[in-house]
């Protein structure tokens, strides 16, 4: 399993706070890629793939904040869910 960032299109000045915060990997979102658009990303979504690299689940963290165990507790779920998916 792989975690990373995807930075939208024009907010890459943001980039410099958010490698200094994360040890995670970080795409800086293009036109050419315009992965945002192309999945219809809004802020903070996690996107879930499964062992074929399909989406298994989108999991927004404003609405569902991690600080909530059980919110936490899913997300967590639906990683292992996935990773076991047929």
């Amino acid at each position: 399993m792989q975690i990373l960032h995807v930075n939208a299109i024009g907010h890459d000045s943001g980039l410099v706070t958010l490698e200094a915060s994360t040890d995670l990997p970080i795409l800086q979102d293009d036109t050419t890629a315009d992965v945002w658009n192309q999945w219809g990303a809004t802020w903070r979504d996690v996107y879930v793939l499964d062992n074929d690299n399909e989406v298994y689940a989108v999991y927004n963290l404003t609405s569902n904040s991690l600080a909530d165990p059980a919110n936490y507790a899913a997300l967590y779920d639906l990683f292992v869910e996935a990773s076991v998916a047929p």
